[in-house]
């Protein structure tokens, strides 16, 4: 195993997009099959979609949560994450070892680094290689260990700093995961991601008006984030929860911008058009709170789904 490998296992947890819409369930094999083809391809922000074009055909099938999970934890949003594991491991408590859900493709890198560490047992590469490899097979108990241990022979290893922090939100030890960020950024002040993540960390926390400077930092240092026009629906995710935390503090007006730049990049994606009708129904707006409730429910959100045959979505006379 070599660098190069090392380098792709990287890459891959950085990408990925959220894209959701209807489907038959006749073709949901047809979806999932597509999925794992786009994954092994590296096209991550397609899998997502095509697995949710299977879980939409059957919300019962565990694995398409559960392979879906591990491309949200590629992108590095781990609450996400989090709920679709949560969600296959209740619908089928074997689906990690099963031969549809398991990240088989990944074993032998799991595999090489482990034999790699005899080898070179004072190189912190070696373990930090593996525990991203363990992160992609949605392992991060076990990915945590190699962080901690590459930070032993390498205490400055910021990307191991990093996946650390990632490893420990999605085993919900949040402060941990927010001192992880802080010790990354105290060496690289830049790191977008470690910014990003460590806003949705201080969201998950209630900390709202600190989650929304950390993601409006984000934007600030990475250009593609600045730039929403025909960006990758990848770049969507800033502004979303950006909007999210502003919602949750009252802001309803900012949040429904922020939620409209993110529906421009990611137009398939239900949560947005459901917490901007959210937004419009707090400010009065009837209309628009139909209308995106409309949108979401075509998109196979069950909340959406739930308000529009409520008293809430009736017509004022």
């Amino acid at each position: 195993m070599h660098k190069g490998l090392f380098g792709l296992l990287l890459f891959l947890l950085l990408i990925g997009a959220p894209v959701v819409l209807a489907a038959d369930s006749c073709l949901l094999a047809t979806y999932y099959s597509r999925g794992l083809a786009l994954d092994r391809a590296g096209k991550h922000d397609r899998a997502i979609e095509e697995y949710s074009l299977a879980i939409a055909a059957n919300p019962g099938d565990a694995a398409a949560y559960y392979r879906r999970g591990l491309d949200y934890g590629r992108k590095g949003h781990f609450d996400r994450e989090t709920e679709d594991y949560s969600k296959a491991a209740a619908l089928d408590a074997d689906v990690g070892r099963s031969g549809r859900g398991a990240e088989r493709w990944t074993d032998g890198e799991v595999e090489a680094f482990t034999r790699a560490i005899p080898d070179r047992p004072g190189d912190a590469w070696a373990y930090y290689s593996r525990g991203i490899a363990l992160r992609l097979k949605g392992q991060p108990e076990e990915a945590a260990a190699d962080f901690r241990k590459a930070l032993s022979l390498d205490p400055g290893h910021t990307a191991a700093i990093y996946h650390l922090g990632a490893a420990l939100r999605t085993l919900g030890r949040l402060d941990e995961a927010l001192a992880a960020y802080d010790r990354a950024l105290s060496l690289d002040a830049g790191l977008a991601w470690a910014v990003y993540n460590r806003g949705l960390v201080l969201s998950r926390q209630g900390r709202y008006a600190e989650a929304v400077e950390a993601f409006g930092r984000t934007l600030g240092l990475d250009p593609n984030y600045a730039t929403p026009a025909e960006q990758s629906p990848n770049y969507a995710w800033a502004y979303y929860d950006r909007g999210f935390a502003r919602l949750r503090q009252g802001q309803h007006t900012p949040a429904i911008a922020d939620f409209t730049t993110a529906a421009v990049i990611a137009p398939e994606f239900p949560p947005l058009y459901y917490w901007r009708a959210t937004a419009y129904a707090e400010i009065g707006n009837r209309d628009g709170a139909r209308r995106d409730m409309r949108r979401a429910a075509r998109l196979g959100s069950a909340a959406a789904k739930k308000w529009l045959a409520g008293p809430r979505a009736a017509p004022r006379n």
